[in-house]
């Protein structure tokens, strides 16, 4: 069996139509949104804290000894936003900057 990579070159698995049906069957069982380590780590650390801005997820992450850059956090962030795993929560949080940030959620 291969795998396809998406937009943000996850590994999605997929089957030739030349494949057997058994092949076609263990790609569908197989989670399409299969995470990278970073994106786990993200995803644990929004868990970890419930919801939070960026900037909550980042100092999140340090607090539990992820190395992560802050725009690679976000980056991972929007990915997971994009496979549907964190949403919007509809919540805003005014930064130490005086901007408002949105406020994280995981998806349920």
């Amino acid at each position: 069996m291969k795998h396809n990579l998406n937009l943000f070159g996850v590994p999605t698995p997929s089957a030739r139509w030349t494949d057997p049906s058994t092949s076609h069957q263990a790609a569908e069982s197989i989670d399409s949104d299969c995470l990278r380590t970073s994106q786990r780590q993200v995803l644990h650390a929004l868990q970890g804290i419930g919801s939070g801005s960026d900037d909550d997820i980042y100092n999140a992450l340090c607090a539990n000894g992820v190395v992560m850059s802050p725009s690679g956090a976000r980056t991972r962030r929007n990915e997971l936003v994009a496979m549907g795993h964190v949403k919007d929560s509809g919540d805003r949080v005014r930064l130490a900057s005086g901007r408002l940030s949105i406020v994280w959620e995981v998806a349920r």
